[in-house]
């Protein structure tokens, strides 16, 4: 019987990520997620509830349950302004030249 070698995550990553279509996807959906992760840290470290946060943007706790699981996160600027807004924060948008090469993981 013929052994099978398991292949890590970061093996199939590296071959996905050499297609330039699915590299551009990828790197769309984690940038999307950095601002989702930022925005739930916020409301998370004022102690804010997705109810409070809600009720300040006059839309539905789902609504913002399903934004912080990314599963919507089609939102405008001016949602994200107003968000933002809500928690007291303040949007900064850095914008700069990708680096070359996407870094997969660590080590």
């Amino acid at each position: 019987m013929r052994q099978v070698r398991a292949v890590s995550h970061r093996q199939v990553m590296n071959r996905l990520l050499k297609d330039q279509r699915f590299r551009r996807g990828y790197e769309e959906e984690l940038e999307k997620l950095r601002i989702v992760d930022a925005i739930v840290n916020l409301r998370q470290r004022q102690g804010m509830t997705q109810k409070t946060l809600a009720r300040r943007l006059k839309v539905s706790q789902p609504f913002i349950a399903k934004m912080e699981k990314a599963e919507t996160h089609n939102f405008t600027l001016d949602t994200l302004i107003k968000v933002v807004t809500a928690l007291n924060g303040e949007l900064v948008i850095h914008i700069k030249p990708r680096k070359a090469r996407l870094a997969i993981g660590h080590g």
